[in-house]
């Protein structure tokens, strides 16, 4: 592609944030120009309208640095790759266990959200549900991240034993009971009889965790799931 059919303004960006990438300590308007080639006018223009998005900041010394929204981008395309291989890892757990409902979920500050989901009635298709999410106290997947995940002391700010989980466990002292053994296990039985179905939840460093229920019936079916659970585990952070 010639260079007229190029943006040239975006051309000096990038090549403005290159140069940035280079100087953590920073560099100032004039040093900018002055490596780039251009006006001090022009960089003035590229500095200002890439700092209202957030590419660039300018510290108390008149030094501009890369701003956070890199850091952002970057960790988006890396939490994209992540997910494309659990996406991968839970298809083939699916072929194994195709009348299960599998999840992969993580928790946050404020929240216990699904980020990916397989079910019997899609089968191969891998969901992003993005709304789905679980109930502090009361879902295995909750009750794993909350003993877990590096992000449950503030979760449990939000979502206080005293209103949201005292009614099922009764005594504060009891839910910690059970939170120390998942820490010790790494993983979350919940057996509900009314519908026959049991969920297994199993942690995976440091805010995720693996979901899969399935109908009650099989002998020795505990026992596989969580074998095949730990199989996921590891390869995924083998990965």
């Amino acid at each position: 592609m010639a260079n007229s059919d190029l943006v040239q303004s975006l051309l000096r960006g990038l090549d403005l944030l290159r140069l940035l990438a280079a100087a953590p300590s920073g560099l100032r308007l004039q040093d900018l120009a002055e490596a780039l080639g251009l006006k001090k006018t022009t960089v003035h223009n590229l500095v200002r309208t890439l700092r209202a998005r957030g590419f660039l900041e300018k510290d108390l010394s008149g030094r501009f640095r890369l701003g956070p929204a890199l850091q952002e981008l970057s960790s988006q395309a890396q939490r994209g790759v992540f997910l494309q291989r659990v996406a991968v890892l839970l298809q083939e757990l699916q072929r194994k266990f195709p009348q299960a409902i599998l999840t992969f979920s993580e928790i946050t500050a404020t929240a216990v959200v699904c980020r990916l989901r397989m079910s019997p009635d899609r089968p191969g298709e891998v969901q992003h549900p993005g709304s789905q999410f679980f109930a502090p106290y009361t879902s295995a997947t909750a009750i794993c991240l909350q003993a877990t995940g590096s992000n449950a002391v503030e979760f449990e700010r939000l979502f206080p034993f005293a209103e949201f989980g005292q009614a099922k466990w009764g005594s504060w002292e009891e839910f910690q009971a059970v939170k120390t053994e998942v820490m010790r296990t790494g993983s979350y039985n919940q057996l509900d009889q009314s519908h026959g179905s049991l969920t297994l939840a199993l942690a995976i460093p440091e805010n995720y965790a693996l979901g899969c229920r399935v109908d009650i019936g099989e002998q020795g079916l505990q026992a596989q799931l969580l074998a095949a659970a730990k199989d996921f585990r590891q390869t995924l952070l083998a990965g």
